[in-house]
């Protein structure tokens, strides 16, 4: 199954490196290491429940080696895979596992707590899930690196419940220096979460600017169906601004890239605000590239209707 979602997505906590250092060095199992990468090569290339069969391998053999540090590595990974999947009670049964063997190998497993949390927000369970994160980061010194995500969580829980104020405040409380040493891909979804409480504090131009540094970063990550929704969400913010020729030409840009993306139905919607705004504008070469992209979209429309 192909990674179709728009939203900043759980696998963005997808981990490879494990969750600590062994107390004794244990010699690498071959039969493990060959299943778990063959389930990161299945999981970049979108291939969801080919890594799911994959990390499952690799976890069933970390089990019957009882290596507990292994096992939470790769129960975390194979939840991550089925929360994608939108299965979240296996994928919260999995995050037990993970936190008991954890425990078990002494370690302490962060990312654990920030995937149950973001399974939890996406059953409607946010203000259980924001407080759980909001505990743990009070405990963290200033300068750790999962306090990015715990406050882009926490941001974006704000933003569920209409709090724009409240997300802002909390990433303001993001030390700027920790941000610019994270990941592309972390940074992106800071921007997304900015973007969002700066829209819900009616700021649509700073939210439209916010987004599509989102979207560079996302392009940056080569997350590219998510950096077309940025470029959507960019536009929406742009019009709302009523700076409609950079909506227009935003729009275009997610609907080329959400069309060739395979997702039709939201490009076609894009691609419609596109050319809308571009007749109002008079933008007439915006226009030449929507007559381009039109038989593009109109294609890959009939692709996907036929049997």
């Amino acid at each position: 199954m192909k990674i179709t979602s728009l939203t900043p997505p759980l696998a963005a906590l997808l981990v490879f490196a494990g969750c600590g250092s062994p107390r004794i060095a244990q010699r690498v199992d071959p039969e493990i290491e060959r299943n778990a990468a063959a389930a990161r090569t299945s999981y970049a290339n979108g291939m969801v429940e080919g890594a799911a069969a994959f990390y499952l391998k690799a976890l069933d053999r970390a089990r019957l080696a009882d290596r507990p540090e292994e096992i939470a590595k790769l129960s975390y990974n194979l939840a991550a895979c089925r929360a994608q999947a939108q299965q979240y009670r296996e994928a919260l049964e999995l995050l037990d596992e993970a936190d008991y063997e954890s425990a078990a190998a002494g370690n302490v497993f962060p990312e654990a707590l920030l995937l149950r949390a973001e399974i939890l927000r996406r059953l409607g369970r946010a203000g259980e899930a924001a407080d759980a994160v909001a505990a743990f980061a009070g405990k963290l010194k200033p300068d750790d690196p999962i306090r990015v995500q715990m406050k882009v969580f926490l941001a974006e829980a704000a933003c569920d419940r209409g709090d724009g104020n409240l997300a802002l405040q909390e990433l303001e409380g993001l030390d700027r220096g920790l941000l610019n040493k994270a990941g592309s891909l972390e940074q992106a979804r800071a921007a997304q979460a900015r973007a969002r409480a700066l829209g819900l504090e009616k700021n649509y131009a700073a939210s439209a600017g916010e987004y599509d540094r989102a979207a560079a970063l996302y392009q940056k990550s080569e997350r590219y169906l998510e950096m077309a929704g940025a470029l959507q969400s960019s536009a929406d913010a742009f019009s709302a601004a009523g700076k409609n020729a950079e909506a227009a030409e935003r729009y275009f840009r997610a609907a080329r890239s959400l069309g060739l993306g395979g997702k039709t139905e939201a490009a076609l919607a894009a691609f419609g605000r596109a050319e809308k705004l571009a007749g109002e504008t008079g933008d007439a070469s915006l226009a030449g590239a929507l007559a381009r992209l039109k038989p593009e979209l109109a294609r890959g429309a009939a692709s996907n209707a036929a049997p």
